[in-house]
């Protein structure tokens, strides 16, 4: 058989996953942060393209398909310059654009980096910027994508298993839960972006 058809071996599935520990972390975290969230969809305190510009600064850590399918639509519905937030993302740090939304996105890009522990001058930057209650709507964000991130990867790294891939990361176990507990929201957001990738 020559090489132009010979099957190609399966990759590795490198995304970060949940882990045990990890689940409940983020999960202790995100629900502790659900009623700044519930409140911040009636009435926020920050702009609607500043979520957006959040929630896409973790997932571009993360790197879950399903919520940057999602929220790339979102951010561009809500004026979001998609080529500004990426040189925003791709700077060296704050100081490069000193602004309240800048300074959001790099603490929000550093948090998943990090995975979730952030540096005490990452922290004191945003609580510069940001009033207490805004600061809690910009973490609410954050705490609400990291999980929605790693929840699709983890139904990713399943559907990697399931096509003899090797999964680096996570724990098989708390991803199948995770994976099963999202389910209903990555079908959804899957069978509305089928289409398009």
């Amino acid at each position: 058989m020559s090489s132009a058809t010979a099957p190609s071996l399966p990759t590795r599935f490198t995304k970060r996953t949940f882990t045990a520990g990890l689940f409940a972390r983020s999960m202790f975290s995100a629900t502790m942060h659900l009623p700044t969230l519930a409140l911040a969809m009636v009435s926020p305190r920050t702009s609607r393209a500043l979520r957006e510009q959040v929630m896409l600064a973790v997932t571009s850590v993360n790197g879950c398909r399903y919520c940057s399918w999602l929220h790339t639509g979102l951010a561009l519905e809500n004026g979001v310059d998609l080529a500004e937030l990426q040189g925003i993302l791709e700077s060296e740090g704050i100081e490069v654009k000193d602004t309240p939304e800048a300074v959001a996105i790099l603490f929000a890009k550093h948090f998943a980096d990090t995975v979730r522990q952030p540096s005490a001058a990452a922290v004191q930057s945003l609580e510069q910027v940001f009033t207490p209650a805004q600061k809690r709507e910009v973490m609410a964000y954050i705490h609400a994508i990291y999980v929605g991130n790693l929840a699709g990867n983890c139904m990713d790294a399943w559907l990697a298993r399931l096509r003899g891939q090797a999964v680096d990361t996570g724990n098989p176990v708390t991803e199948a839960v995770a994976a099963i507990i999202a389910s209903p929201i990555l079908l959804a957001i899957w069978l509305a972006n089928r289409d398009k990738h």
